[in-house]
């Protein structure tokens, strides 16, 4: 089983709460658990007078988040305990998304990724805003490193579907918020 670190809010939190797997995420992020401040998060979103900065703010205070690629002492690159062989391709802002030529939005995104033939997928979900997600798929690391990978996947999605995974990813530590999504969706690895 892959495991990896998982995190209280806020993320200014930096050691981890304990290890699980992508199982326990799945049902926690199904679950009722987010859904409170997921669906404030996008009340807020579609404020006016609501800056960017403020949406960060609320993230960053009211979400629990895990380190897909590994586990670690600490939230910082030189504290990984173990690499999960695991990936996290975050795709932000995509409510426009253009597939097979007309507006798809988060949903046809989200339905082109679980199909794909080339890239398994271990957890697939929306992000906590609604209109972006986050994309967990295995990679093999005697194959390349976690930075090699992340090069390959984000060449593969830019390509083959014309979006941009955030860069942020190849951040080994990097943190995932985990929302509230009853679609998410989870493959046996």
């Amino acid at each position: 089983m892959k495991r990896f670190s998982f995190f209280r809010a806020p993320v200014s939190n930096v050691v981890p709460h304990k290890t699980v797997g992508i199982e326990q995420i799945y049902n926690v992020i199904r679950g009722d658990y987010y859904r409170a401040a997921t669906e404030e998060l996008r009340r807020l979103i579609q404020e006016e007078r609501v800056t960017q900065r403020d949406v960060q703010r609320f993230k960053s205070r009211n979400f629990d988040y895990a380190t897909f690629s590994g586990e670690f002492s600490r939230r910082r690159e030189d504290a990984l305990l173990a690499h999960s062989g695991l990936l996290c391709l975050d795709f932000d802002h995509i409510s426009q998304w253009q597939g097979g030529g007309h507006l798809q939005g988060v949903y046809g995104l989200r339905s082109a990724l679980m199909h794909d033939a080339s890239v398994d997928t271990a957890l697939l979900f929306r992000s906590p805003g609604g209109d972006g997600l986050k994309w967990v798929v295995p990679i093999d690391l005697e194959q390349g490193t976690h930075a090699d990978w992340f090069e390959v996947l984000s060449y593969y999605v830019s390509r083959n579907y014309g979006v941009e995974p955030d860069p942020s990813g190849r951040d080994i530590a990097r943190a995932c918020y985990l929302p509230w999504d009853p679609d998410a969706v989870i493959y046996d690895l």
